[in-house]
């Protein structure tokens, strides 16, 4: 039945159609490439004659962009290393300009653009000298408005001792019993004469100094010479009044600064020579800034006249090529188009008719008998290939309609597994030997039904099964658990597994017994089991409740006793701090004091400007007092253990704890540094790590008292990028060895007076807010201690 064929094949068929499309596909080449070596040249004319010039201009065009960008950045640039690293810069920009002029030295325009050049150079060093001179001018014009500013501060602070004189002064004559009421009166109008001295000198050099910056500030706006003409008015009239002060001793110092800083500022000094000079320059920086964009844009016009010569001739050489392109595109389309032609017969006749129709023909023969419709008409026809495996494949057909009918009895008889078939009405159709025997039955015919085989109680069960609606036509599977009288008397428990099936062109039924009489028992043994177990894990259940509610409540005794030990140890801070606290108010009580009475004072007088003075001084010492007191009740308030962590900026923490110790450093002359000048976040609770804070800087404290440097620095230190370290270090003798791994014992403590408490709750605070801390040594020997808390993450 097996056919073969020789000569008539799709694939002779195929190998003409192939060659015949390489032939139309060499000739489309030879057009293309005859067309492109006609391109080619037309595109070597662009390069010899056109693209030089073009490249010329681009170089030209970009180096001259370059060049003014450096011309600006050196314009701003005030460093000297960077102004040479820019300078160097610039003269390669010079020397590439002039390669670029170079390359064009047989065009028209060659000798106005080189002597432009020339020019341009000759005004950019000029231009780079005027800016070196402008950047010497404006440091040393710098340096010398620090030392007015310096020499500023110096007569204020000056003042102050002789303000701070004359109040003691009259607080004594307040004090002293009036003898004599006319004489009284006179020293008091005296006192109070001499602090009017004082605070119209503190005004005059106050104005004269805002004059000088004011001439700095605007030296290119205002003219110069004006300016100071009104500074030596100001300079006479405050040495007038400064005369006044002769007769007090303490005033040789302020003297001197009064002298050193007129001197400096006065007409025709110093000062003024500075200024002139670099308005000077300016003007000269200005004027060289103007040529060298004139010579700029007089280069750029160049640039654009040699452009458009080239853009000209490329427009001439564009319109060749566009010619040579159309007619080449002309050819090669005729050609395509003839191709295209064979191609769409070819393809219709030879494979869509000859081969693709036909193939589809036996797809559709094949997907017939793959699901599995044997009796199917296999439509396929012919003598090549294609007509050889339709004649195989009804062969096919024949030989496995032959062998399906006698195969799938044997299957299910000599199967180890209990199996029965029947059609979808449940009239049974084979029994093999294994199901025969779990039924205790001797033979089965095709006149009994399927429930007829078990016993009555699940007659209705299965008879429901093989109905329309049943589960098993709906879902074509089902499986249950059946019971059946075994021959000694005992229960047999099977559990039957129904699956609907084709054989041909038919639909049936098999069903697989399996015997799980022994899984049954062993369930309902692991039920009664299970209940034992179920009722001795809820009485220990019930136990371990009643146990976690205990230690749930000795966890909250213990938090409570933590915080109360917190609570205790905020106080001894309090107390500490409250002797150098109590001097801390005092100093701002005494300055009121003497405010009100200078006030009482100007009230009588009728002297009503200093009021404004005194009231708003008033207001800022009580403002200072009334903060400390809220940063000292705030640090003693009690917290809960229980509070979430909250967004924290450790350096508001940090300021607030040196405040709150602020007072007794300054009793014990220690220096607090605090290196951390910018906001830093954290995930912590801001009362609880002010609280570590400022019990490490009472330790510091406590450490540094009687060393002769006493200094107490916080840093940051390096960290991974979710933590942030901080370090408090101080300038004593540091931890010592034989203590240092008992410290966060409580009670543990190298002080004469202390309990030993300050480390032990920084630690348990630390824990509580998820972070570490660690003892260490800085590099002169001091103690220091490392804090790592969780960086905020938003």
């Amino acid at each position: 039945m097996i056919r073969c064929v020789k000569n008539n094949t799709i694939g002779n068929r195929l190998t003409s159609a192939i060659i015949l499309m390489a032939f139309l596909t060499i000739s489309v080449s030879v057009i293309a490439a005859l067309t492109w070596q006609q391109l080619s040249q037309q595109i070597g004319t662009i390069t010899n004659d056109n693209m030089p010039t073009l490249r010329s201009s681009y170089r030209l065009e970009r180096s001259t962009a370059e060049l003014q960008a450096a011309l600006t950045a050196l314009d701003m640039n005030t460093n000297p290393l960077k102004h040479k690293t820019i300078k160097k810069n610039i003269v390669s920009i010079l020397k590439a300009i002039r390669q670029s002029i170079d390359n064009i030295s047989s065009l028209y325009y060659y000798p106005k653009i080189k002597s432009g050049q020339q020019l341009l150079i000759a005004n950019i060093d000029s231009y780079i000298a005027l800016l070196q001179q402008r950047n010497t001018l404006r440091f040393s014009l710098k340096q010398t408005e620090n030392t007015i500013k310096w020499l500023h501060q110096d007569l204020i602070d000056e003042l102050q001792p002789l303000r701070l004189e004359i109040e003691w002064q009259m607080m004594q004559l307040l004090n002293t019993p009036q003898q004599l009421q006319l004489k009284h009166d006179t020293n008091i109008k005296n006192i109070m004469a001499e602090f009017s001295v004082i605070q119209t000198i503190t005004v005059n050099v106050n104005e004269l100094h805002q004059l000088i910056e004011d001439s700095i500030l605007h030296r290119q706006q205002n003219d110069i010479n004006t300016s100071f003409d009104a500074i030596a008015k100001k300079i006479l009239q405050l040495n007038k009044i400064s005369k006044q002060l002769n007769n007090y001793p303490s005033t040789i110092t302020y003297r001197q600064l009064q002298q050193e800083f007129t001197q400096l500022v006065t007409p025709n000094g110093h000062l003024q020579k500075l200024l002139i000079q670099d308005n000077i320059n300016n003007i000269k920086i200005t004027q060289t800034q103007r040529n060298i964009r004139n010579q700029l844009t007089q280069q750029e016009n160049i640039i654009q006249t040699l452009v458009g010569h080239a853009d000209n001739a490329l427009a001439k050489l564009n319109g060749k090529t566009r010619r040579s392109i159309w007619i080449g595109n002309l050819i090669l389309f005729g050609v395509v188009f003839i191709t295209i032609i064979l191609s769409v017969i070819l393809s219709i006749y030879l494979v869509g008719r000859g081969i693709v129709k036909r193939l589809n023909l036996l797809g559709q023969d094949l997907q017939a008998i793959a699901s599995g419709n044997l009796n199917a008409n296999i439509q396929t026809t012919g003598v090549d290939e294609i007509g050889i495996l339709g004649d195989n494949l009804r062969y096919f057909c024949q030989q496995m309609q032959e062998i399906q009918n006698s195969n799938a009895l044997n299957l299910i008889n000599n199967t180890q597994a209990s199996i029965i078939t029947c059609d979808l009405n449940g009239a049974v159709e084979s029994v093999n030997p294994q199901a025969l025997k779990q039924l205790n039955f001797c033979n089965v015919t095709k006149k009994h039904q399927v429930w007829n085989l078990f016993n009555s109680s699940t007659l209705t069960t299965l008879q429901h099964l093989f109905t329309a609606n049943g589960p098993l036509m709906t879902n074509g599977a089902y499986n249950m658990t059946v019971k059946l009288v075994a021959k000694n008397g005992h229960g047999l428990y099977l559990r039957l597994d129904f699956r609907t099936f084709t054989q041909g062109n038919d639909d049936k039924v098999i069903i697989t017994m399996t015997d799980i009489t022994e899984q049954e028992n062993t369930t309902r043994w692991l039920e009664s089991t299970v209940a034992e177990k179920t009722q001795s894990l809820t009485i220990r259940n019930q136990q371990l409740r009643d146990e976690i509610e205990d230690r749930k409540r000795i966890e909250g005794d213990l938090i409570e006793t933590q915080d109360e030990l917190i609570q205790a140890a905020k106080m001894a801070v309090v107390g500490q701090t409250m002797t150098s606290l109590a001097h801390e108010l005092n100093q701002p009580l005494s300055a009121i004091s003497t405010r009100i009475f200078s006030a009482k004072l100007a009230l009588d007088h009728k002297k009503y400007e200093n009021l404004p003075t005194n009231l708003t001084k008033i207001d800022d010492l009580v403002t200072r007092m009334s903060k400390l007191i809220i940063n000292f009740r705030n640090f003693a308030k009690k917290q809960s253990a229980t509070k979430p962590l909250s967004k924290v900026d450790i350096q508001d923490s940090i300021k607030q704890a040196l405040i709150l110790v602020e007072s007794r450093a300054k009793v014990q002359k220690t220096t607090m540094v605090n290196t951390i000048d910018y906001p830093l976040y954290a995930l912590a609770d801001q009362v609880q790590l002010e609280q570590i804070l400022i019990n490490l800087l009472v330790n510091s404290c406590d450490a540094v008292a009687n060393c002769k440097q006493r200094e107490i620095t916080i840093i940051q230190l390096n960290s991974p990028s979710n933590k942030i370290r901080l370090a408090v270090y101080d300038s004593g003798d540091g931890f010592d060895a034989a203590i240092i791994n008992k410290l966060f014992i409580p009670f543990t403590t190298t002080k004469d007076v202390g309990l030993g408490l300050g480390l032990s709750i920084c630690g348990s605070i630390m824990t509580r807010l998820k972070g570490e801390i660690f003892l260490a040594s800085n590099l002169t020997g001091g103690a220091m201690v490392v804090l790592e808390l969780n960086k905020y993450d938003k």
